[in-house]
Parts: structure tokens; C-alpha cells; sequence
């Protein structure tokens, strides 16, 4: 019986602990948590990139990242991105609310992220959850957004949509598990409305944001060394705290589709 934590109300958990570590064995009840929890932490864990790309194998197929500034494939596994940030260096992702590889079809599903290095102070990732941001709109406003598709491009708004990397998915979608509705938006790769222009996208997707991102629909994860974090990108948004100004960080990321 795996020990849960829940981090709020609506998403987050912590399975196991530092001390009672969940072995990464245990996928079913993992993965069970995860669909309940959109967002779980596992700490305790010894993983090393390799580790961590044939864990994720349980969860899909690796996304391989094209090629970019800041995109920094570990060597000989170019599945798994190397997140380093110097003291003097950019954050990877910037910093602001979103999900990732909402530009490609098929879009990211799971996000796999283990920490190797953590600054002592700050550097944490904030979650919110679309389902319970989709469940808490007016009915009127659920049925007109279930109509709607998305465009989704890796240049995000406000220049020319990426021809190689741009996808257009439906606004709301169900989860396969639990069979609820949330809302598959957000302002780092949403460019408009399919079938509206850019101008009259903005109002409708700023709105959706600051719902969706609202401290009701959220939690925050601290990070420690040895751990590890999965989130489902199809139903939650994530906001990486860049507050750690002069301290190092290391992560190794692994996306499922």
C-alpha cells in the first residue's frame, strides 16, 4: 500500500517518502495516482537519465525536442533533455504558466522530471489543474468551449505560426482514466482560435489562463535531490518559479506522448 500525501484539494500528492521511498516497480498504483492527482512526487528516488527514460516507457513513447537554443540533449540519449541552470544562466521553459508539447500531434501526455541538483531555497514548480477549472465554468460556458478547437504553435502568440511545429487540438478533452472533462489551453503556445483571429483569441484565452491558474485549482511542489515529479500535461498547467537568482539547478526531463 503506497503512503499518499495530497498536496490541495484539487491536484498534487506526495507518494512515499525520502525514508519509505515507492519503488519505481510499483507502476500501477503510480500510474493510478497520477490520474487521480494529475501531479505526484516521488521522492526518494536514484535515477540516473537511463533510469529515467525506460521508467517512462510505461507512461509512452519517448518525444525527442528538436533542436533550439537552451535545448540540451543528455549524450547519446536524446530523449532526455539535461535542465541546467548556472548561477548566471536562463531557465529553461521561461517562466510562465503552461504544458508542455501542446504544438505537436500527438501532444506531450506525461511529463517525467528528476531533480539531481536543487538550489537550498526557491526554484519550486507551481501545478493547476483544467479539470477542476473546467468543472467550476458556468454550463454555458463549458458548451460553447467543448465546440472549439485550439491552435497550438511552438513561436507562440504574436508571431507568424511555426510551420513544422503546430498542432490544433480540441479545447476540452476527457481524461481516458477517470472519464472527467478539463481544458487544454495555455498562453505560451496557444496563438488563437481555429477559425478567429489572433485579436478576438486573446480576451477568451486570458481569461481561461487566470481561471485555470487560480490558488483554488493549485499547489506548489518544493524540490529536493533525489526526486522525482510526474504530471499529466493534458489536464494541468505548470509555472516554473525562477527565484533562485546565483544557485545552481540540475533536472533531467523526459516527455511522454
Amino acid at each position: 500500500m503506497i503512503e499518499i500525501t495530497k498536496l490541495a484539494a484539487h491536484i498534487g500528492a506526495v507518494l512515499g517518502s525520502a525514508v519509505d521511498p515507492v519503488p519505481l516497480s510499483e507502476i500501477e498504483p503510480i500510474r493510478s495516482a497520477l490520474a487521480e492527482h494529475l501531479a505526484v512526487v516521488l521522492p526518494g528516488q536514484a535515477m540516473d537519465p537511463h533510469s529515467l527514460d525506460a521508467f517512462m516507457d510505461a507512461f509512452g513513447p519517448a518525444h525527442i525536442h528538436h533542436q533550439d537554443q537552451g535545448v540540451v540533449y543528455v549524450a547519446g540519449l536524446p530523449s532526455v533533455l539535461e535542465l541546467r541552470k548556472d548561477p548566471d544562466g536562463a531557465l529553461f521553459g521561461g517562466d510562465r504558466w503552461h504544458a508542455d508539447v501542446t504544438f505537436e500531434d500527438p501532444c506531450g501526455a506525461i511529463t517525467g522530471l528528476y531533480s539531481v541538483m536543487v538550489p537550498e531555497v526557491g526554484g519550486d514548480t507551481l501545478f493547476a489543474s483544467s479539470i477542476a477549472a473546467f468543472e467550476a465554468l458556468s454550463p454555458r460556458m463549458q458548451e460553447m468551449l467543448a465546440g472549439l478547437n485550439a491552435l497550438h504553435s511552438y513561436d507562440g502568440p504574436g508571431r507568424p505560426d511555426h510551420q513544422d511545429l503546430t498542432a490544433v487540438h480540441p479545447v476540452v478533452r476527457r481524461h481516458p482514466v477517470s472519464r472527467r472533462q478539463g481544458l487544454y489551453v495555455n498562453n505560451m503556445f496557444v496563438t488563437r482560435f481555429d477559425g478567429m483571429t489572433t485579436q478576438e483569441s486573446k480576451a477568451l484565452l486570458d481569461f481561461l489562463e487566470a481561471h485555470i491558474t487560480q490558488p483554488e485549482f493549485s499547489c506548489r511542489g518544493r524540490w529536493a535531490p533525489g526526486q522525482l515529479v510526474l504530471w499529466d500535461n493534458r489536464f494541468t498547467l505548470h509555472y516554473p518559479v525562477n527565484d533562485f537568482v546565483g544557485q545552481s539547478r540540475l533536472l533531467y526531463r523526459r516527455v511522454a506522448v
